[in-house]
């Protein structure tokens, strides 16, 4: 009796969690939030504090000749001030992305050349599209979206692109964002936060040598009649927020990284998730990616600071043969107790003929990649001279 007495509150806690967890719990919450985005609309509107709607088209990517496009709909940003304290602007800026106001059951038609399609956006404003485009070329493709004017007001439309990785690219390469292409010091706490709400996009500080390595990647090795094949496509996969799209997208862009399509999540309660998990978030995302080119083969490249590593182990077995390199980026010292173990289980693994591989920094990611025929003698070079302070 006693000893039921004991496990009655774990198994209580236990209970409310599931109950919490629920796709029932999550559905009423996302009910709730929808209306209360719509009210906050509506009273904007009848105010006239309303700024109008704000449209973004996600890069996308085509597989099986239907592109996969997700766009968003909000209220058009309101620019921050000019502030004299340091930072405020830009901490005003980054916080105002994740409190803009989603505009909920807007009609989308989404044009990409002569195909097109039409979607209602969902309880947190965004439209998921999946248009056919039979016979598109590979390459990068134009895609436009145009809004339904709402509540008498005006439409709106924005611009993006989708990519359709070539047939005969020698592989596709998956990325992680966070500490391994560009520093956000996730495992530091306090540090990480300020970085991402104090900092603009130009002064966020990239991996160094990894741009160049990536760029290695994307040219290629020569063949012996002197042409490369094409370049492969790359996604990069995070469990940041899709507010951060347009700061990441930047990012990439200005460091010189090859551009590609994200998969970010949207961080408030869904219809069927009240709290997501990261680590699933990105085994859906990348499992994703290999179903959509079954094939095709991968290099996978993370760090050592998340579930990078057993992410890509278990793709890598679930997929066997087809991830050509993983690649992991320590973070830490040598002796950090996630590192030491890690280093061992690369070794294992690679018995296994799984190709993963924990390096301290992007020359010796480029040198592993030379050595197995991924990018020309070049890289290493112009990964060290990047690399350089």
């Amino acid at each position: 009796m006693l000893g039921t007495m004991a496990r009655l509150p774990r198994r209580i806690a236990a209970e409310l969690n599931a109950k919490l967890r629920s796709p029932e719990t999550a559905a009423v919450v996302a009910g709730i939030e929808s209306r209360l985005t719509r009210r906050r609309r509506e009273q904007k509107i009848s105010s006239g504090a309303f700024r109008g709607l704000h449209v973004i088209v996600y890069r996308g990517f085509v597989a099986d000749g239907v592109a996969k496009v997700r766009v968003k709909v909000i209220e058009a940003p309101e620019l921050p001030g000019d502030s004299r304290i340091p930072y405020w602007d830009t901490a005003e800026a980054n916080l105002r992305r994740h409190a803009a106001l989603d505009i909920v059951g807007a009609g989308v038609e989404l044009r990409i050349g002569k195909h097109s399609a039409t979607e209602v956006t969902d309880d947190h404003g965004f439209a998921n599209f999946s248009v056919p485009v039979p016979n598109l070329r590979a390459g990068r493709h134009r895609a436009h979206a145009v809004t339904t004017p709402i509540d008498g007001g005006e439409s709106a439309d924005g611009t993006g692109e989708v990519v359709k990785p070539a047939r005969n690219a020698p592989y596709l390469v998956i990325s992680d964002i966070d500490d391994t292409i560009l520093l956000t010091g996730l495992t530091e706490g306090v540090t990480m936060v300020l970085r991402t709400v104090l900092r603009d996009v130009s002064e966020r500080r990239a991996i160094p040598g990894m741009a160049a390595f990536y760029r290695g990647l994307a040219r290629g090795v020569v063949n012996r009649a002197g042409n490369r094949k094409p370049a492969p496509t790359f996604f990069y996969v995070s469990t940041g927020s899709w507010s951060f799209y347009p700061m990441l997208d930047e990012f990439i862009d200005s460091r010189g990284f090859p551009a590609g399509p994200m998969f970010l999540t949207d961080w408030g309660p869904t219809e069927r998730y009240l709290r997501r998990s990261g680590a699933e978030h990105k085994r859906t995302a990348i499992r994703r990616i290999f179903e959509a080119y079954p094939d095709m083969q991968f290099v996978l490249i993370g760090d050592s600071g998340q579930r990078d590593p057993l992410t890509y182990e278990e793709m890598a077995r679930e997929f066997p043969g087809r991830v050509k390199l993983i690649i992991i980026r320590q973070v830490g010292a040598d002796d950090d107790e996630r590192n030491a173990e890690l280093a061992l289980r690369a070794t294992e693994l690679r018995d296994e003929r799984i190709p993963l591989h924990l390096v301290p920094d992007a020359s010796v990611a480029a040198g592993l990649a030379h050595e197995l025929g991924l990018c020309d003698e070049a890289t290493p070079a112009e990964v060290a001279d990047e690399s350089e302070p």
